[in-house]
């Protein structure tokens, strides 16, 4: 169900913004495993050459592994050349499965997606999303929990009352292009969104120190 959830989605993503994904594995059985799983569903992307194919397994190991991890272990060597392909962006490569390898310290601008399935430890996030996902419960009393539903009306209301405030937040930004565009044109659109939203804090908090 991972994999075939996992394929599906970078097929979408890369198709509206060419790039890579990273997945992150609990061990490296399972990173096996699920390269296993990707390849039976794709079988094109496979290659038992470490110069050619669209995904690999990066990890160390040793002989005394399982014989079926062996091709993923390989030397130094092997990896430093998995990781110049990573890095250039128009190399076939485009996912890797690795444990922990990798996750400091590498800088590949075309990766744009990490996959995580681990305990992800401490996600430092400098934008304020895990704030909001943290504070979305809190809204609900327990008695709103125990309904399950909140009125249409009072919702209507409340979306209604939200979008004039997002509507005044992106006044003079064309985000129409970002609704009636093609995927591609519709995710460049949500990146200049954010920038457009930055810039404006920007401004504002140079102006509270003036």
């Amino acid at each position: 169900m991972v994999s075939a959830d996992l394929v599906r989605h970078f097929e979408a993503r890369t198709a509206a913004l060419g790039g890579k994904a990273m997945i992150v594995c609990m061990s490296r059985r399972i990173c096996v495993a699920l390269y296993k799983e990707i390849v039976a569903l794709r079988p094109d992307w496979h290659s038992d050459d470490d110069a050619e194919g669209k995904i690999k397994v990066v990890m160390t190991g040793s002989a005394a592994d399982p014989p079926d991890w062996q091709p993923h272990i390989g030397t130094k060597g092997r990896r430093d050349l998995l990781a110049k392909r990573a890095k250039k962006a128009d190399d076939p490569l485009q996912l890797v499965i690795v444990r922990d390898m990798w996750l400091t310290g590498f800088d590949a601008p075309s990766m744009h997606t990490m996959h995580v399935d681990k305990p992800a430890g401490l996600v430092i996030d400098y934008i304020g999303i895990g704030d909001n996902l943290e504070k979305a419960p809190q809204q609900y009393s327990a008695s709103d929990q125990r309904e399950a539903s909140i009125k249409e009306a009072e919702a209507f209301e409340a979306l209604i009352s939200t979008f004039e405030v997002v509507k005044a937040m992106y006044h003079g930004f064309d985000y129409a292009r970002g609704i009636a565009g093609t995927p591609q044109t519709r995710l460049g659109v949500l990146a200049e969104a954010i920038k457009w939203i930055l810039s404006r804090q920007h401004e504002a908090a140079a102006r509270e120190t003036t």
